[in-house]
């Protein structure tokens, strides 16, 4: 019969833990969930709804994300991710820097009535009325076109200190432009693409981007991460 000692020590010990999961494998599988939550309810799920689709209680979900604001900022890494992939591929596409041009709007359009609620999800963020936050996937993709933009007006020649407001701009126009398209589509998708198309690339060809050696401008940026810092300005 085993000592008291005996007893005391092996209370102690417990049982031995078994094997514990990956946290970056646990979190991409809450962000499945939450994706298909708001695919499934709308880009005004909760996090009660989000814990929920994933089976799990709304602190666990914290435990991984922090707020909300941390899952919007996870979901919009993972979007930007996959959408650069769509968009490198309209890049090279084209024949034309114009044509190049429109396959890229072309790019957004398509994740915007591919994924509306996810979209809208993410451009609402967890900005409240009366604040100025800049929802992620906007900051995000905004940033990833000023540092191609600042490259090409360097390489025509110009000032590059307006790519980031322009980045932004052009984002603001293609991504509502296209949520007003959802809503009212009044014109074919290629004909909101042209109308987008030729509003931006109106406005770009007096700066002499229109131009420019497009393979001198990817070697600028070949290489460069997703930033969220400024552009340098020529």
């Amino acid at each position: 019969m085993p000592s008291r000692e005996e007893r005391l020590a092996t209370r102690r010990r417990g049982r031995p833990p078994g094997p514990t999961r990956d946290r970056s494998e646990r979190r991409a599988e809450l962000l499945d969930a939450a994706i298909a939550a708001i695919r499934s309810q709308g880009a005004d799920a909760s996090m009660v709804d989000i814990a929920t689709e994933a089976g799990i209680t709304k602190p666990i979900l914290y435990s991984h994300f922090g707020d909300k604001a941390g899952l919007v900022a996870a979901m919009a890494e993972r979007v930007v991710v996959d959408l650069n992939t769509h968009l490198l591929a309209a890049l090279g596409s084209g024949t034309t820097p114009r044509n190049r041009t429109f396959a890229t709007i072309g790019a957004f359009v398509d994740f915007v009535e591919r994924e509306p609620e996810l979209y809208r999800f993410l451009v609402r963020g967890v900005a409240q009325p009366g604040t100025s936050v800049q929802p992620d996937l906007v900051d995000r993709i905004g940033n990833q076109i000023a540092m191609v933009l600042a490259a090409a007006l360097r390489q025509a020649g110009s000032d590059s200190g307006p790519a980031e407001l322009w980045a932004h701009a052009i984002i603001g126009a293609v991504f509502f432009g296209a949520e007003l398209w959802l809503v009212r589509p009044v014109v074919t998708r290629e004909q909101l693409v042209e109308d987008l198309t030729c509003l931006l690339w109106d406005g770009l060809g007096s700066t002499g981007v229109a131009d420019v050696d497009t393979d001198a401008v990817q070697a600028q940026i070949d290489g460069l991460p997703l930033r969220s810092s400024q552009p340098a300005r020529s």
